[in-house]
């Protein structure tokens, strides 16, 4: 999403990811998940220029979620949003939304710390409550901010990794909690009037697992919990890393207790070769090295996840639908198509597809089995 994605293996901010929980994951809770028993998706900001042709072509290959960004108090964006949200419902797609205010990240009021938490309280609640109210017929998850410790300066007590609740005590983090407040009790609170099962998602990232717990205890309500994760091939298994903590990520993940939607993934090798990370730069095309290694390490960690049943994961989207070629690397090359016509698709889209149970042709087929990747037996999916 409209922000840069972060994946340094050799530091401790090594990967987009409440305390580190002193539990052991044993090995029995490791066992085969079905991979079509969770919704698989993509992220495709405002749908697009045709978001009809986007929900056909998302629907041949058996994708059933989207995310979207949703600018709600914006009336042209509003109507963007609602005509391609129709599209994607009348094909079965579901959307999570997310929702933006002045206190989200990257957004003007982000370090205004001096506000008053009520006055916080009450703007975000204003401004999601009006968003809600506008898509409640078309949505049911509606997602508050992005990667929020993240995007917000400060956040986190100086050399704090974030994985206690008290590495988020600081002005920002307790500003954050306040409009966070807000926008559940919103979300929530048009749920009940309305009747509608809508759900509010709180995503963390890295391993900044202090951020759920801190939030739980500053108020704010949630029911389902976002991670976005981009690993490379070469690091350890997603259900094992000691880096996440105990269990790895898909351990940590577990004890939270609560679904889980992986809504932004793909390739930590996408980030090859910009400043940062040295070494050969990743060309975005079929054969060469570098991507290869992507789309292998990309099928690996798949794998990890959908054998870890002890975590209670309903989705997982990929980072993103279509190539963004007039941003810079790495931002240029996370699509699922090369282009925005979604005519040319990757690897990576086969992979999907063949994980979600969509149509694969005898030549795309190919270039999954002659990689040794994808959904076994891939002989079992639809023509």
């Amino acid at each position: 999403m409209n922000t840069p994605k972060i994946n340094k293996p050799n530091s401790t901010a090594r990967r987009l990811c409440t305390v580190l929980f002193p539990v052991v994951i044993a090995p029995l809770l490791l066992a085969a998940s079905p991979a079509n028993a969770l919704d698989w998706g993509v992220n495709v900001h405002d749908g697009g220029n045709d978001p009809q042709m986007m929900a056909s072509r998302l629907a041949e290959r058996n994708l059933k979620s989207v995310r979207m960004d949703l600018w709600g108090n914006d009336p042209s964006k509003l109507a963007k949003f609602r005509h391609a949200a129709a599209a994607f419902k009348a094909k079965g797609i579901t959307i999570q939304a997310v929702i933006f205010t002045d206190f989200s990240p990257r957004r003007p009021r982000n370090q205004e710390l001096t506000a008053a938490p009520a006055d916080v309280e009450k703007i975000a609640y204003q401004q999601t409550n009006s968003q809600v109210e506008a898509t409640k017929d078309l949505v049911h998850d509606y997602e508050m901010g992005n990667e929020t410790t993240l995007g917000t300066p400060h956040i986190l007590v100086d050399g704090a990794t974030g994985q206690k609740p008290t590495d988020f005590d600081t002005p920002a983090g307790n500003m954050q909690a306040a409009a966070l407040r807000g926008m559940s009790k919103a979300i929530h609170d048009v749920a009940t009037s309305s009747g509608l099962p809508l759900r509010s998602i709180l995503g963390v990232v890295n391993r900044h697992w202090g951020f759920i717990t801190f939030m739980q205890q500053q108020g704010v309500q949630f029911d389902v919990i976002s991670y976005h994760v981009y690993s490379w091939e070469h690091q350890q298994p997603l259900d094992t890393d000691p880096w996440f903590g105990p269990g790895g990520l898909m351990g940590q993940l577990a004890l939270l207790k609560k679904p889980i939607t992986i809504n932004e993934i793909n390739a930590g090798e996408i980030y090859s070769g910009i400043p940062g990370h040295p070494g050969a730069d990743y060309q975005n095309r079929a054969g060469d090295p570098v991507t290869e290694k992507g789309y292998k390490g990309l099928d690996k960690h798949l794998k990890e996840i959908l054998r870890h049943s002890a975590t209670n994961v309903e989705s997982i989207l990929f980072y993103e639908v279509a190539d963004e070629t007039q941003k810079k690397p790495p931002e240029n090359r996370f699509g699922l198509y090369y282009d925005p016509e979604l005519q040319k698709p990757k690897v990576s889209l086969l992979l999907l597809t063949s994980y979600a149970g969509g149509k694969l042709s005898e030549a795309e087929r190919h270039e999954l089995t002659s990689r040794g990747i994808g959904k076994a037996p891939t002989s079992s999916l639809p023509q």
